[in-house]
């Protein structure tokens, strides 16, 4: 499966446990499976979302870099 097709089937997921989870908190009921499901889709999704971090030296050689070149 594609990374752009994980994504839509992960956020799809996640749009689905939070209404069963918003209809079990009205009804009163315990929601704790939805939302340990919920929790690990989240850090899924986030850890496809995530970018590589650029740190402050990388930031300053690579404006030198550009103005030497």
């Amino acid at each position: 499966m594609s990374k752009i097709k994980t994504i839509y089937n992960v956020e799809k997921e996640i749009k689905k446990l939070n209404s069963a989870i918003d209809l079990k908190i009205i009804k009163g009921l315990p929601y704790k499976a939805e939302a340990r499901r919920h929790r690990f889709l989240m850090s899924q999704f986030n850890s496809f979302e995530r970018r590589p971090r650029i740190n402050f030296f990388q930031k300053t050689f690579n404006i030198f870099a550009s103005f030497v070149l």
